[in-house]
């Protein structure tokens, strides 16, 4: 039910905000608002059909025990991506991925797109021609990388990004302050679906794994995590705001000229700028807690190996044997050459953003 009420939810929103890039690109926004539509009802579809297969066929997916997991966490365009990319070398850890976010939630369905799989594997190096070149340059994406599992939220309405596509929509809006925005039943019933999840995870991949989540989205939701998963470790990486601001702004774009938006909308941008100082402070507000390591962007591109002993005793994570612990220390880092952007582009300062931004930094970079 909650699925069918995500879906039409969307619906909804999606209507009203479709001349929301002005009445010229509605030629363009109206077919690929319906065609994003309805693919995410028949995934939707898919993935409750997959929910109900589960609890018939793999229930012992509930007995799972979702130990202690790491949740890298922070400000967005902070260096989150190359350090999950970097951990996930480890075997130890086990990451979603993007097919998995968004095809395959449900144990069943990961076994039908694993056949599937392996039937089209000699057509694969056809798909990697095609590329969204605008994308890979912010952000690499490929089906089988590590990747953010709030994805696993849109099938319960309760992923931000539908709030770029329907910026009047005050429900996705609310995320970005989650454990204070969200009434605390809907909060724990998200949290327990979300647990579900991961449990369905590991039964497919392995119970001894350690789950390893990347999501600057859920620094609002760190309380929340908390409260359902005891134990948990948070690593916070943090970057200069006069920096992570123009950087986030800057990779809105391409998302922002598929919908027909020649430029990201000021509004947006101070709307952005509000979630990201709740982001600052957030990270500012962990200083003295025991379960929360601040990485600042500088650091963690210099990391060396007692640097990572460092990180792996924080985790509590038995250290992986030499020959491993350089293949993760040296896995390649998520390159976005010609990411080119400034402040003055969305007629920011360095100094302004300094100002905004004065009350959170530089006191949130060294929390650890």
């Amino acid at each position: 039910m909650q699925i069918l009420m995500a879906w039409l939810t969307l619906g909804a929103q999606l209507a009203r905000s479709l001349p929301d890039a002005g009445w010229r690109p509605v030629w363009w926004r109206l077919p690929l608002f319906t065609l994003a539509w309805l693919g995410f009802g028949l995934l939707a579809l898919s993935h409750g059909l997959g929910f109900l297969i589960d609890d018939l066929l793999f229930r012992g997916y509930r007995q799972v025990a979702v130990r202690a997991p790491v949740f890298i966490v922070g400000v967005p365009r902070s260096g989150t991506t190359h350090l999950q990319r970097m951990l996930a070398e480890d075997p130890a850890f086990t990451s979603l991925t993007l097919w998995e976010c968004l095809l395959a939630p449900s144990i069943s369905e990961r076994y039908v797109w694993s056949f599937m799989g392996r039937l089209v594997r000699p057509f694969r190096r056809l798909g990697r021609r095609w590329r969204w070149a605008a994308m890979d340059r912010v952000h690499t994406l490929g089906w089988r990388e590590p990747e953010e599992d709030f994805l696993l939220l849109l099938w319960r309405g309760a992923c931000f990004l539908p709030a770029l596509i329907c910026p009047k929509a005050q429900g996705y809006w609310r995320l970005a302050f989650f454990d204070q925005s969200v009434a605390e039943g809907e909060r724990r019933a998200l949290t327990a679906y979300y647990h579900a999840c991961l449990q369905r995870h590991l039964y497919f991949h392995g119970r001894h794994r350690r789950v390893l989540s990347k999501n600057p989205s859920f620094t609002p939701w760190v309380d929340s995590l908390r409260e359902r998963f005891p134990g948990a470790r948070f690593i916070a990486c943090v970057r200069r705001p006069e920096e992570a601001v123009p950087s986030q702004l800057s990779a809105l774009r391409p998302a922002l000229k598929l919908l027909g938006h020649r430029q990201v909308d000021p509004q947006l941008s101070e709307r952005m700028l509000s979630i990201l100082h709740n982001y600052y402070r957030r990270v500012r507000g962990w200083r003295a807690d025991d379960d929360v390591l601040c990485l600042p962007l500088p650091y963690l591109a210099k990391m060396q190996a007692p640097d990572w002993q460092r990180l792996y005793a924080f985790a509590e994570q038995p250290l992986p044997p030499a020959d491993a612990l350089m293949t993760v220390s040296g896995a390649r880092r998520d390159a976005r050459p010609g990411h080119r952007y400034s402040l003055e582009e969305y007629g920011l300062s360095r100094a302004r953003v300094r100002y905004l931004f004065a009350d959170v930094w530089p006191d949130a970079g060294a929390c650890s």
